[in-house]
């Protein structure tokens, strides 16, 4: 309910944009601001606004109301956007009302279950399931597929229509991340240590500090995850913990 509540307030400030604020009848130019220092933030999560081709685009404020892309609002929202050219015609369709006929197409929760666990090499006596449920990932449905096993927690992502693997990864709990302190080399086994992989993030923000700093299984491969803060910056990174490179980067400002 929340979604379609969304999408109806941001068709509503994008029809002010096209139909200008008296309804009148014939298109006229406005003078307008972009906002690049403004962010999209939805349920908590910080979004990048595209226009329909996906070139990044800054927020517009005209007459202090903020205006954003219909079509980049409706994906994240979970609502389908489409334009009619004969009538002039923005088209706004809330994914609930068109889910019972998609859920049709869809391989069902017990299928998902089946394919999570012949990835995992497990038989469903081995698992404990914490969640099972159809969701939507970037405008697509899949689902989402948690469970234990051992000391072991597994996280799933399932293409809901065609049974293929999104993605998926571990965790070990209890698991102690390799130290310098028991090993004189600058790794344990086949992995750097905690220390070499807080060394690295912090070599790229020297001033920062360190607030988590995590070792798991990303779609099978070994990475620290983690997260330094300087001020109100925040860096978060992902190590591939055989390697030492550094598979993701970013940098964010509260």
């Amino acid at each position: 309910m929340k979604k379609k509540t969304y999408a109806v307030a941001a068709l509503a400030l994008t029809s002010c944009l096209v139909l200008g604020a008296a309804a009148a009848s014939q298109a006229y130019n406005v003078t307008a601001t972009f906002r690049p220092d403004m962010k999209l933030k939805v349920n908590g999560t910080t979004y990048t606004i595209r226009d329909t081709t996906g070139q990044e685009v800054s927020p517009l404020i005209y007459n202090g109301t903020t205006y954003l892309p219909l079509a980049n609002l409706g994906q994240l929202l979970g609502a389908e956007v489409s334009w009619d050219a004969a009538t002039q015609t923005v088209i706004v369709t809330d994914n609930a009302s068109t889910a019972a006929a998609g859920a049709a197409s869809y391989l069902g929760e017990a299928k998902a279950k089946e394919i999570a666990l012949n990835h995992a090499g497990l038989t469903s006596s081995q698992a404990s399931f914490l969640e099972v449920k159809l969701d939507r990932d970037d405008g697509r449905a899949v689902y989402e597929v948690e469970f234990y096993s051992g000391n072991k927690e597994y996280d799933y992502e399932i293409d809901a229509a065609s049974g293929a693997i999104v993605s998926y990864d571990f965790d070990i709990e209890h698991y102690t991340i390799p130290s310098a302190g028991t090993n004189t080399g600058s790794s344990t086994g086949n992995y750097i240590t905690r220390e070499k992989a807080q060394q690295l993030a912090q070599a790229k923000a020297p001033n920062a500090t360190l607030v988590k700093l995590e070792f798991e299984f990303d779609d099978g491969r070994a990475v620290y995850e983690g997260e330094l803060r300087e001020g109100r910056t925040e860096y978060e990174f992902e190590i591939d913990a055989v390697t030492g490179a550094f598979l993701q980067w970013s940098q964010d400002r509260d």
